[in-house]
This record gives structure tokens, C-alpha cells and sequence, in this order.
């Protein structure tokens, strides 16, 4: 009898850890302090198909305190998956926060660069409200956040998401995108010594703000590709299956980095110069007073043979 009570229970903590652990949905809050708009760039920008269909676009506005502002254009969605970073040093700070929705029915909603235009210029006020449910989930160790709406959207979802590895940056895609990351202002990434970023984007360009931008229009991976370097950057075990698109990895840096590094390296270099320079005269006098001293030594040998 307590060989099948223990046999249960084991079967039971394999499934629970294999399947993940799910929280319970947690409802919207409409008393809850309302979202700050202004906080938020909502640039349009979209990628069309041959066909012309508008497709999803993912917009990653980094800075280098340690957060990140997300903006979405999804079509027809009723559920936006986000995989943060956790932040160890802070567990129980939300990943993501002050979630803005811009958006109308998908059936009612043509996705269109002008639906998008009006959206971005709308208020909140002015759009329907949306009611929707956060659900987290662990799969292999690794936490996963939905948003899931009531009924399927077409617009703008933004949101603040930490970055707690600061100006390393690490983005998990789960869905078909068009993928961008606007560099802060001052900034840039490529440099193989101070930090690169991977895949190599397709388009790079500057903004009106003078900012670096990097856009990726298909993140679907191929077998083999960066597994390895997801599990060694999340520690957690992963297959193909489990990673169906490519993650980015970026560690951006100062546009006076290189340049500071080159000074340094020029400083180090000159000190190591005088250093080894200092060593080689020091070398050559003891030397010279050997010489010297055994000098002295051989001729006192002669005048005693004398």
C-alpha cells in the first residue's frame, strides 16, 4: 500500500515538472492605476508580404537603465506570449508593466497603414476597452507570460519589460514577426571586441532621433541554429523543437567605446613598452657589471700566477 501511495506521488511530481506550473489567471484591475500612454513611442512600421497582408511587427525601444518598452502591431491576435529575462537580484519585481492597448476588434479592425496611423495618434479613451487575463507558466525552468484577451484584436499592445542584464540584451521570439530594436540614442552594437549582436540583423538605419535601429524580418530558425547559445545564456535544457525561431542576442555600448578602448589599449600597450624597455637596460648593465666584476676576478688571478 505505501508502495503505490509513494509510486503515485512520483508519477504525479514527474508530470507536474515536465508540464510546467501554471499560476492562476489573474483578471484586469480597472481600479487599478491607469496606464501612462505618453510614456511610449508608437512609430508605424509594418512589412508586407507579395500579397500585401500587413504582418505582425515587434518594436523594442532599449535604454541602458535596465528596462526595455515594447511595442506590438499584432493582427487578428487574441494572445501575446512575452519570455522575460528574470531578474535574480529582484524576484519579485514584474516583468512586465504599464500595459497600453490601442486597438479594435480583429473582425471589425481592417489592418491597414492607416488603422495603424489613427491608432498611434488615439488616446486611450478613444479606443474600446479590452479585458484580459495574465497567466504565467514555467516550461523547463523558464518563465513564459500570456496576455490573453477576451476576443481577438488588431492594433497596438505596448508595455515597459525589465532588462535586468542591463545593456545585455536577450529577446526570445514566439510568434511570426517583424522584429526592431531602437538603440538608445549615443549607442550602437557590432563591435567583435566590446559587444555584437546575433543573428546579424537584415536593415540597419538611423532614425530621426539619430538612433541606431535593427530590424529582423524572419527570426524562423534553422536545425542547429543557436540552441547551443540559448542553453548556455538561459542554463536550461533546450531542443528544436523547443526553440523554433532564432533568439537575439545584443550587447550594445557607448558609440565612444571603441575609441576609449583603442586609447586604453594604446596606454597599456606604451606601458608594457616601458616596462619591457626598463627590464632590457637593466638586463644589459647587470651585464655589463658581470663583465666588469669578472674582469676585475681574472686579472687578480693573472697577478698571483705572476
Amino acid at each position: 500500500m505505501n508502495r503505490t501511495i509513494i509510486t503515485t506521488v512520483f508519477i504525479f511530481a514527474i508530470a507536474l515538472m515536465a508540464s510546467g506550473c501554471i499560476d492562476e489567471l489573474v483578471p484586469v484591475d480597472e481600479e487599478a492605476v491607469a496606464p501612462d500612454l505618453s510614456t511610449y513611442e508608437l512609430q508605424v512600421f509594418y512589412d508586407t508580404t507579395e500579397e500585401g497582408d500587413l504582418l505582425n511587427t515587434t518594436t523594442f525601444y532599449l535604454t541602458d537603465n535596465g528596462s526595455a518598452n515594447v511595442v506590438h502591431m499584432v493582427v487578428n491576435a487574441s494572445v501575446i506570449e512575452v519570455i522575460p529575462l528574470e531578474d535574480i537580484l529582484n524576484p519579485n519585481k514584474e516583468a512586465i508593466s504599464n500595459i497600453v492597448i490601442l486597438a479594435g476588434n480583429a473582425e471589425d479592425t481592417e489592418p491597414s497603414f492607416e488603422t495603424f496611423e489613427t491608432l498611434s495618434t488615439s488616446s486611450i479613451d478613444d479606443v474600446p476597452v479590452f479585458n484580459y487575463t495574465m497567466e504565467e507558466e514555467v516550461i523547463r525552468g523558464q518563465k513564459h507570460i500570456y496576455m490573453k484577451f477576451n476576443e481577438s484584436i488588431t492594433g497596438i499592445v505596448a508595455y515597459s519589460m525589465t532588462a535586468p542584464m542591463g545593456q545585455d540584451f536577450m529577446y526570445i521570439p514566439s510568434h511570426d514577426s517583424v522584429v526592431r530594436f531602437v538603440l538608445p540614442e549615443g549607442f550602437t552594437t557590432g563591435n567583435p571586441f566590446i559587444g555584437k549582436v546575433s543573428p546579424e540583423p537584415e536593415e540597419r538605419y538611423f532614425d530621426d532621433l539619430n538612433r541606431e535601429v535593427l530590424v529582423w524580418y524572419d527570426l524562423r530558425a534553422t536545425a542547429g541554429s543557436f540552441t547551443e547559445m540559448a542553453r548556455e545564456f538561459l542554463k536550461v535544457e533546450i531542443t528544436e523543437e523547443d526553440l523554433p525561431y532564432n533568439p537575439i542576442v545584443i550587447k550594445f555600448y557607448s558609440t565612444s567605446a571603441p575609441r576609449m578602448l583603442l586609447i586604453g589599449t594604446i596606454i597599456l600597450g606604451g606601458g608594457a613598452l616601458i616596462v619591457l624597455g626598463n627590464y632590457l637596460s637593466t638586463r644589459r648593465r647587470l651585464r655589463k657589471a658581470r663583465e666588469v666584476i669578472e674582469e676585475g676576478f681574472d686579472e687578480k688571478g693573472k697577478n698571483k700566477l705572476k
